[in-house]
């Protein structure tokens, strides 16, 4: 297993920096993700263990988008994508 770290792009939820989506999100397997929002645009930083880059970011973007009804992921940024381990 390797630690594969990278960025989404959410839309589609009004806030995720409030404790009751903080929860929702931890409770769905979020809790190795930075949450954050910039100039209005709202990211997740995940370091996330898995055996392939695909199977890190669909579990979570399927964390995500089951954890908070309408948000959905709409960009997984190319830099920085890494593994370690």
């Amino acid at each position: 297993m390797r630690t594969w770290s990278f960025t989404l792009t959410l839309e589609g939820a009004e806030q995720l920096l409030t404790p009751e989506v903080h929860n929702a999100l931890f409770e769905a397997g979020c809790g190795d993700a930075l949450f954050s929002i910039v100039d209005g645009v709202q990211y997740a930083e995940f370091d996330r263990v898995a055996p392939s880059l695909d199977d890190a970011v669909s579990s979570a973007v399927a964390a995500i988008e089951s954890a908070i009804p309408g948000v959905r992921v709409v960009r997984i940024e190319p830099e920085p994508i890494s593994a370690t381990g």
